[in-house]
């Protein structure tokens, strides 16, 4: 059974043009028109099928959300009304410190301030210029984003220590937003919604902090996704059984988050490694998938393993 699976993150109406870049309602309804057409949009089950057999041969798309935002309740009833499912991956560390993660501080800092000011800050006060990068590397991670803005993200998600992007982030982010608890309350999910997404079996974990496994050790990688799990399992009363990789790119996994994860009790992953799932076609804890500004390229590829 071939299996694709397609993400989205911010669900809005409109774009700020810089830093957030929202599916809208109608991109939504537009999309799943566009899949019905070649995919039978489905659910877990047919993830597990896939994953661990049974099932029909049928080509079976996955709609997935990560990052447990509060706006994606919306995108939940919009597809509801259209007949379809997706899963939602969840973070945890916004539900139980009411913090905002420091991806989305990114994300809406970008939103007000552009890339050169950013480079120019981070010049000043980490030597951003004498950083070396991988062009080759950052075109697949950040692929829809101008060359400065990849430098940019690459070296806050993964060049900067945890504890000098901590602080960075922080403070611009309470420079122009103000209170970061106020901000998370209206950015994130509810223990309610996450009941919501449990009864529907929606619920995935998008682990605990939203870093990039790969550069933790392996008691770190452990308590991020197994902290998850727990407090998922508490808030909404019941046990993820997938993972989505925070950020999911070759930076970001390995076979030893695979194997983590798998031995953690989740029975599958997915990656951001760009490609449609075919049976036998590798492991279920790292399943490709697609962004949504790539359906357009891949909504045909069915017969081709």
């Amino acid at each position: 059974m071939p299996l694709l699976a397609v993400n989205h993150h911010y669900f809005r109406s409109s774009s700020t043009g810089r830093g957030i870049y929202p599916t809208t309602p109608k991109a939504l309804a537009g999309e799943v028109e566009q899949l019905r057409r070649r995919w039978r949009l489905g659910d877990q089950a047919d993830i597990m099928q896939h994953c661990h057999g049974g099932g029909t041969v049928d080509p079976v798309c996955i709609l997935t959300f990560d990052d447990g935002l509060k706006e994606q309740m919306r995108a939940l009833a919009l597809l509801d009304s259209l007949g379809v499912t997706a899963m939602y991956f969840v973070p945890t560390a916004p539900l139980l410190h009411r913090m905002v993660l420091d991806v989305h501080k990114l994300h809406m800092i970008r939103s007000r301030l552009s890339d050169m000011e950013l480079a120019a800050d981070l010049q000043q006060r980490f030597n951003f210029e004498s950083y070396e990068f991988d062009d080759q590397l950052l075109a697949v991670q950040y692929r829809y984003d101008e060359p400065v803005s990849r430098k940019v993200k690459y070296f806050l998600n993964f060049v900067l220590d945890p504890s000098s992007r901590a602080k960075w982030t922080s403070l611009r982010f309470v420079e122009i937003f103000g209170s970061e608890r106020a901000a998370s309350e209206a950015l994130y999910l509810s223990a309610d919604d996450l009941k919501v997404l449990a009864r529907g079996h929606s619920l995935g974990t998008h682990a605990h902090a939203h870093v990039p496994l790969a550069g933790l050790t392996v008691g770190q990688m452990q308590g991020e996704i197994e902290q998850s799990l727990d407090l998922l399992e508490r808030l909404s009363g019941q046990r993820p059984l997938g993972i989505s990789y925070p950020f999911g790119g070759k930076s970001a996994v390995s076979e030893s988050v695979f194997a983590m994860a798998q031995s953690c009790g989740l029975k599958y992953g997915f990656t951001m490694e760009r490609g449609v799932n075919f049976d036998g076609g590798g492991s279920p804890m790292s399943l490709n998938r697609i962004d949504v500004n790539d359906v357009h390229e891949w909504v045909d590829k069915v017969l081709v393993g």
